[in-house]
C-alpha cells in the first residue's frame, strides 16, 4: 500500500466513523511511509488524538485510552515542521502525545514562562550551533562554556517544574569555516572540534535521568547529505531535510517512552530462519546455519550474539515457533555453535498454534503486557497476522538478508534505556528463578502451601542515593500493581521522601530461589486539605508484577499502618485512578478494609481508612529488616 493510498484509506475509514481503525492503519503502516506523507498523517493525528474530537474512551488501541503526555519541544531552530512527525512517530510507538513548541530561539525564555501547575510531562530541549560557531573573537572554552552555561539554565528550568527530559546533542551540517579537509579534523579552534568538545561538556553535566538524543551520531549514521537541507535553514531557520526531521522525531519519540513507559521489556523470536538458516526439522540440531566460515552462518551467529547482548541488559527473550518442541530445543541443547542456550529464554512455545495465540500465553506466563513486546519472525505471512491480531505488539518488517538483521532491530529503537541499573541486569535470571517457582507450584497441596515453601522474606529500606534509580525506574515503568501510574521524576521523589511527616520507603524481596530486588515503592505525605494533619495521604504504592500474588502487599499494608500510627495520624487516605492496565489493584483498597463514604467530597476514586480499627493483614512474607525506613 503506498502513502497516498494509506493517506486516502484513513480519510475514508474517519469518515465512515471507523475511527478505530484508521488509527490502527497510522500505527501499523507508519513505518512504511516517506518523510512527507509521515508528516501529513502526523498532522492528521493531531486533529484527530489531540483536540479532543474525539472521545478517547472510544478508541480502545491502547496509548489512547490514558491521558495523552504533554510534550513540549524548545529549539535554537525552528521546531513547527517536527511537531506533526512527533506525534506521527509517537502514535508508532504507542502514545497518545500532545505537542507544543516555543518560539524560534527563545528557549530559557520559554521554559522561564512555564507554571508548575501547568508543567508538561516531558520537555525536548534542541539546541543549535549558530552561537557555538559564530564568527566572533571568543575562544573555543569560552565558546563551550557559554553553551554549557545555557543548558544548565535550560535544565534549571526543567527541574523546576519536575518534568522529564530529551536532551538532543550538538551538531553541524559540515559547511562553513573549515568545513572539509583534515585541516578540520585537527584543528583545535575548527568547527567539527567544537561540535566533539561541547558534546562531552554535555554528557559530562547532563542530569542523572535524562534520554540523550546523539544527533551527531544519528546524522552521520544516516548520511549528512541526506539528514540535512542548507536551503531549509537559510530560508526557514530549520537545517534538517524532511528525512532527517522524521529521524529525529523516531529518536525523540523513542526517549519520551523510555522516560514515560520504559523500554520494550520482551524480544520474542521465531526459529527456522530467524535465529538459524534452514529448518531445523529437516536438517537436525546440527544441520542448521549458525557456524563461522559460512556467509550464511556468520550472519546468524552475529545475529544470535547481538540478541545475547540484550539479554545481558535485562531483556526478556522468547521463543515463539512453528515446530516440534523437541526439535526445536535441540539445537540450544546439542550444538556448539549456537551461541544462546534454553536457560536464556524466559518462555519457550514451539508448537503448531497460531503465533497471535502462543505470543497471549508468553504474555500471560510472563505477566507482562503485550505493549512491551517485539516480535521478530522472518516469515511476513506470520509478520502480518500478529499485526492484524496484535496491534500493540511491535513487529518489525525483518529484510530477507539475515546479514541486516542486527541493524533492523536496532532501528526499531525498541531497548533503547536512559542507563542499565543492577536490577536490569539481573532480570533474565529472576525470571529464569520464576520457572522454578512455578515448577514448585506445580507439586505443592494448596496455594497457601506452596507460598510458605518460597520461604519469603522482605526488607523494608528507606529511599536512599543507593536505591533510588531502581526506585525512580518502577516509578516509570509500573503498570498493573499501581494505584494512580503518576510517572514522578528522581526531583519529586527525593522531595516527598524529605517531606517532614512523610511515610516513604521501598520493600526488597527474596526467597529460597533468588532475589527479587527492590519490587515495592511506598510514597505517603500529610494530607494538606485534613484537620490538624490528622491524614497521611498514600500518594504512590506499585509492586512489581513479579511480586504479584505472594502476599506481599498484606506486609506493605501492615507496616504503612504501623509507620502512619506511630507517626500521629489517625487516617489513611488512598486514591485509585483507573487506567486500561491496572485493574488488578481496582479492589485493593476496599481488601484493606478503606471505605469510599468516610473521604465525602474528595471524589469517588478516594479512599479512607481508619488506623484506630485498621486490620492486621496475614502473609505468607517474613519481615527481615527494617532500615530505618
Amino acid at each position: 500500500m503506498g502513502p497516498m493510498e494509506i493517506a486516502a484509506q484513513y480519510r475514508a475509514l474517519k469518515k465512515e466513523g471507523r475511527l478505530q481503525e484508521a488509527l490502527l492503519l497510522a500505527r501499523r503502516e507508519m513505518a512504511s511511509l516517506e518523510p512527507n506523507a509521515i508528516s501529513q498523517l502526523g498532522k492528521m493525528l493531531q486533529r484527530d488524538l489531540c483536540t479532543g474530537r474525539q472521545d478517547s474512551a472510544e478508541i480502545a488501541t491502547g496509548a489512547s485510552t490514558v491521558k495523552p503526555l504533554r510534550v513540549f519541544v524548545a529549539g535554537q531552530c525552528t521546531t513547527t515542521y517536527l511537531l506533526p512527525m512527533l506525534v506521527a512517530w509517537a502514535w508508532a510507538d504507542g502514545m497518545h502525545v500532545q505537542v507544543s513548541d516555543a518560539e524560534y530561539d527563545q528557549v530559557v525564555q520559554s521554559l522561564m514562562a512555564l507554571k508548575v501547575e501547568d508543567a508538561p510531562d516531558v520537555i525536548v530541549v534542541l539546541p543549535w550551533n549558530q552561537r557555538l560557531l559564530a564568527h566572533d573573537s571568543r575562544s573555543s572554552a569560552q565558546r563551550i562554556e557559554d553553551e554549557v552555561a545555557f543548558l544548565q539554565q535550560c535544565w534549571a528550568q526543567v527541574a523546576r517544574l519536575k518534568c522529564k527530559l530529551v536532551q538532543v546533542s550538538y551538531d553541524w551540517m559540515g559547511v562553513g569555516a573549515l568545513g572539509y579537509g583534515l585541516s578540520s579534523r585537527h584543528d583545535h579552534e575548527g568547527d567539527v572540534s567544537l561540535i566533539q568538545r561541547v558534546n562531552a561538556s554535555l554528557r559530562a553535566a547532563l542530569p542523572a535521568g535524562t534520554y540523550l538524543v546523539d544527533l551527531k551520531h544519528i546524522s552521520s549514521w544516516h548520511g549528512k547529505s541526506r539528514f540535512y537541507d542548507e536551503r531549509n535553514y537559510h530560508w526557514l531557520k530549520q537545517p534538517f531535510s524532511p528525512e532527517g526531521l522524521s529521524v529525529m522525531a523516531r529518536h525523540i519519540a523513542a526517549g519520551i517512552r523510555v522516560l514515560t513507559a520504559g523500554r520494550k521489556k520482551v524480544l520474542v523470536l521465531d526459529l527456522d530462519n530467524t535465529l538459524w538458516g534452514g529448518v531445523v526439522g529437516e536438517l537436525g540440531a546440527h544441520g542448521v546455519a549458525t557456524a563461522a566460515g559460512s556467509t550464511e552462518g556468520e550472519a546468524f551467529l552475529a545475529f544470535q550474539k547481538h540478541v545475547k547482548q540484550l539479554r545481558k541488559s535485562g531483556v526478556l527473550l522468547a521463543v515463539c515457533s512453528k515446530n516440534n518442541d523437541a526439535d526445536a530445543r535441540e539445537p540450544f541443547e546439542k550444538n556448539p555453535h549456537i551461541v544462546l542456550r534454553m536457560e536464556d529464554f524466559a518462555a519457550f512455545h514451539a508448537s503448531w498454534d497460531t503465533k497471535p495465540e502462543r505470543l497471549r500465553q508468553i504474555a500471560l506466563e510472563l505477566n507482562l503486557g503485550l505493549d512491551s513486546f517485539v516480535f521478530f519472525d522472518d516469515n511476513p505471512v506470520e509478520r502480518a497476522h500478529v499485526r492484524a491480531e496484535l496491534p500493540e505488539v511491535l513487529v518489525p518488517e525483518v529484510p530477507a538478508d539475515p546479514s541486516l538483521y542486527v541493524r533492523v532491530l536496532q532501528e526499531t529503537l525498541a531497548f533503547e534505556a536512559v542507563g542499565l541499573t543492577s536490577a536490569d541486569a539481573e532480570r533474565a535470571a529472576q525470571y529464569t528463578a520464576e520457572n522454578s517457582r512455578k515448577q514448585s507450584l506445580g507439586v505443592a497441596a494448596s496455594p497457601e502451601e506452596y507460598l510458605a515453601s518460597l520461604e519469603m522474606g522482605a526488607e523494608i529500606l528507606p529511599i536512599s542515593a543507593e536505591n533510588i534509580d531502581r526506585v525512580v525506574d518502577l516509578i516509570t515503568k509500573t503498570n498493573q500493581f499501581n494505584l494512580t501510574t503518576r510517572r514522578h521524576s528522581r526531583a519529586k521523589v527525593e522531595e516527598m521522601a524529605g517531606t517532614p511527616g512523610a511515610v516513604c520507603f521501598a520493600v526488597q524481596l527474596a526467597d529460597r530461589f533468588g532475589d527479587y530486588g527492590i519490587i515495592s515503592v511506598v510514597l505517603s505525605v500529610p494530607d494538606e486539605d485534613s484537620t490538624a494533619g490528622e491524614a497521611l495521604r498514600l500518594d504512590t504504592w506499585l509492586m512489581s508484577c513479579r511480586a504479584m500474588g505472594r502476599t506481599v502487599e498484606h506486609l506493605v499494608m501492615n507496616h504503612l499502618v504501623e509507620r502512619a500510627t506511630a507517626a500521629g495520624y489517625v487516617q489513611l487516605l488512598g486514591e485509585y485512578l483507573p487506567t486500561p492496565k491496572n485493574t488488578p489493584v481496582k479492589a485493593l483498597l476496599p481488601g484493606f478494609g478503606f471505605h469510599t463514604d468516610a473521604a465525602a467530597g474528595r471524589g469517588e476514586s478516594w479512599h479512607s481508612l481508619s488506623l484506630t480499627t485498621a486490620p492486621v493483614q496475614s502473609t505468607q512474607v517474613r519481615l527481615l529488616i527494617t532500615e530505618n525506613a
